[in-house]
């Protein structure tokens, strides 16, 4: 039985291991089509399978068996990944390939640039499994079949690779694999609209069956379907979706932040990229993944500052690409002293007027990019130096911001669109560096409330829930507001009933019904006391449900005082008053948004002067409560992106700090030489089609358009002008009579 059956596959593969370079292409490729067919029927063990496969792989070069072994095993996998067992057993025969690959002897220096691009004539077994290796994990992760952390480890290892073809091909995997799958994803939608927006067969010229109206309502639906999939987008598949969780659960993280040892890896790498001759593309390459790690996991890579100094040369190849990835390498944790070497650099190579136009403004976005990465930068002073940094790179931060801020009025597009994209953002940080008349309306509220970086090392530490304080500010005066109009209203009740006579007659069951009784009420109210609190705990819960209840301050001890006012506390007091009400509420999903709004609120008073000045003359007018509104949700202001651009978490590309491509202003010596040479033709003749309706009408026969509408109602205008002016005497003509005289 099925003893013998699996004895004579074994057999069948060691058959063909050991005689496969002795067979004809022909038979090799009819024998390996035959094992294909068998593992399909369930008849061959995957993992025997596997390395039989990735033997022929190594050894013969016929290129049309290796696309049908490598289109067999990724079609392979997702079918054998049903048995954890199986699957697990497979990664680590995909690991142990890689690992054998990296213990053998690193290539030559000479041949690691050469390789990158043409396969080793004398590469061994090992080096071709690894980059078969390499291919078929990058594949199954594109198609969502390996997406564990246990996929990503073997990437990692080829990432480390000594042999330059793996080492780029894992490289460029997570680097790019988040654009691939998203471009997947839109060319799978495109094809599903293609196919539903294929004609549909409605059978007219066939007989009538209940088998095809069923087949023809079916295309309707799945047409109608996909129309509305295309129109709705995310909203169609959130209404679909029964739960939302399963649609969260299909989102992956960026495959670069689910490694396990970022750091070893960055120093890995970059002491191969000191140490060793690589092709410029490969460098790029490498400085790119680098940097990505460095960015993405806020790695403390201090050696990898000086390196990228020494690319930021003018003249440098893809020097753009390479500030583009210092900008990737900056973040919080990194020291400004490490970084005042790159601006110090950037300013020297780019921002001087010896350089052109579009180098400066690459070099100022380059600077502002740096700056936003690592705010700390614009808060150090030469003075607060420590003794162990008294030899390192400084610059004196507001000079500096001063100089690039001049910019902004520079003669050229380019440089002052960059230079004025700088000062916006140092008005928004730190507008205490600029000079009074660069801040601006916004920047100088900005300064009076004294906004300014956190230095490095310094963190806001929550002590709360950000906005307790102020939702508690905003309920107060709310009720403060309610009792004030509720008192207001009785007021004019009563003074309504004494002007019309009418006494006000106490009801059944007041206090003024029972005021005849005393002692029988002091009683009554000893042995119903229980009773009175529970009727107390009611009228509270029912005021909480809704806010147009009898009003309740909050925080107060009683009626008399004022509501709640954080502008006359300290910080202090109100850090501790944010963190009583944190530890003794539990807050609602409203309470969360009020908190938000108000929040958002007060960030807009303080950067809005005249958000500001409006609540001023409120308060003046005695408005003290000020109703949320659905104005106060900024939350729609970043949704206006480009859906069709990829956003890859981490990446800054090249042509986000390039200068922008617009006419640059032409000198006066250019314009006058544009005007004396003339127009060799009329731009209006270079678009396509005949003459404009406007040209026709130019050149049309005066005797045509004599009678018409806008003819006549330019002769009618001007013959009432003319009446006009006939009774008017100006004074330069009277003079002239008066001389005549």
């Amino acid at each position: 039985g099925g003893n013998s059956a699996s004895t004579d596959n074994k057999s069948d593969v060691l058959t063909l291991s050991s005689h496969a370079l002795e067979l004809h292409k022909t038979v090799r490729k009819t024998c390996v089509s035959a094992l294909i067919l068998m593992r399909n029927k369930g008849a061959m063990d995957p993992l025997v399978l596997l390395e039989l496969f990735f033997q022929l792989l190594a050894t013969i070069s016929d290129k049309g068996l290796r696309e049908l072994l490598h289109r067999h095993v990724v079609n392979d996998v997702p079918t054998s990944t049903r048995d954890e067992k199986v699957n697990r057993s497979i990664q680590s025969f995909f690991h142990k390939i890689l690992a054998n690959s990296n213990n053998k002897q690193q290539t030559s220096d000479e041949s690691a640039g050469y390789y990158e691009k043409h396969d080793s004539p004398d590469e061994d077994a090992s080096t071709v499994a690894a980059k078969r290796a390499t291919d078929m994990v990058c594949e199954l992760y594109r198609r969502h079949v390996w997406t564990d952390e246990r996929a990503i480890a073997i990437l990692a290892s080829a990432a480390a690779s000594p042999i330059p073809n793996v080492m780029t091909r894992a490289m460029r995997f997570f680097l790019n694999i988040e654009e691939k799958m998203k471009q997947d994803e839109e060319a799978k939608k495109d094809s599903e609209w293609d196919q539903a927006n294929n004609h549909i067969d409605y059978h007219r010229h066939s007989k009538r069956t209940a088998s095809r109206k069923r087949h023809v309502e079916k295309q309707v639906k799945t047409r109608k379907k996909a129309q509305n999939k295309r129109q709705m987008g995310e909203a169609y598949e959130a209404i679909v979706m029964t739960e939302a969780s399963l649609e969260a659960s299909k989102k992956l993280y960026p495959a670069i932040e689910l490694l396990r040892d970022p750091q070893g890896l960055a120093e890995l790498v970059l002491k191969r990229l000191r140490n060793q001759k690589y092709t410029h593309e490969v460098k790029m390459l490498i400085i790119n993944f680098i940097t990505r790690l460095v960015g993405n996991h806020e790695l403390l890579l201090l050696p990898l500052y000086p390196l990228l100094q020494r690319y930021m040369g003018g003249h440098q190849r893809d020097v753009t690409a390479i500030l583009a990835y210092t900008v990737q390498a900056c973040h919080s944790q990194v020291p400004p002293q490490d970084i005042f070497g790159i601006l110090k650099t950037v300013a020297h190579n780019f921002i001087t007027e010896r350089c052109s136009g579009e180098q400066m403004a690459v070099g100022i976005n380059a600077v502002r990019c740096i700056c936003a990465r690592v705010p700390s930068i614009l808060a150090e002073e030469d003075e607060g130096l420590d003794e162990e940094f008294q030899n390192a790179v400084s610059i004196d931060m507001e000079a500096f911001v001063r100089d690039l801020a001049g910019y902004a009025k520079h003669r050229d597009r380019s440089v002052s669109i960059a230079g004025r994209a700088f000062t916006n953002f140092v008005r928004d940080v730190h507008p205490s560096l600029l000079q009074g008349k660069d801040r601006g309306s916004q920047g100088s509220a900005l300064h009076r409330a004294g906004v300014k970086p956190l230095k490095y090392g310094q963190q806001n530490v929550a002590v709360g829930v950000r906005g307790a304080d102020l939702l508690v500010e905003y309920e107060a005066k709310k009720r403060a507001a309610q009792m004030k109009e509720f008192s207001d209203d009785e007021e004019d009740d009563s003074d309504g009933d004494e002007e019309d006579g009418i006494e006000a007659v106490p009801m059944k069951g007041t206090h003024d019904d029972t005021t005849d009784d005393d002692e029988g009420d002091e009683e009554a109210e000893a042995s119903d006391g229980d009773d009175d609190d529970d009727d107390e705990e009611k009228e509270d819960e029912e005021a909480e449900e809704s806010d147009e209840e009898a009003p309740q301050l909050v925080l107060t001890e009683g009626d008399d005082k004022e509501p709640l006012d954080l502008s006359k506390m300290s910080p202090k007091e109100r850090k501790k008053l944010q963190q009583e009400v944190s530890s003794s509420r539990i807050f609602s999903a409203k309470d969360f948004i009020k908190m938000r709004k108000l929040v958002e609120r007060e960030e807009r008073l303080k950067r809005d002067p005249r958000a500001a000045a409006k609540r001023k003359r409120a308060l003046a007018q005695g408005e003290d409560f000020d109703e949320l509104t659905d104005e106060d949700d900024d939350d729609d202001s970043d949704e206006d992106d480009d859906e069709d651009e990829i956003n890859t978490p981490g990446m800054v590309n090249p042509w986000d700090i390039q200068a922008d491509a617009k006419r640059k202003r032409q000198s006066k010596a250019e314009r006058l030489e544009k005007v004396l040479s003339g127009r060799s033709k009329f731009e209006s003749k270079t678009r396509q089609g005949g003459s404009t309706n406007v040209e026709k009408k130019r050149r049309k026969n005066f005797v045509m358009s004599k009678f018409s509408s806008e003819t006549r109602r330019k002769t009618a205008v001007q013959k009432v002008t003319s009446q006009q002016k006939k009774g008017k005497v100006y004074k330069h003509e009277a003079k002239k009579r008066r001389r005549k005289m």
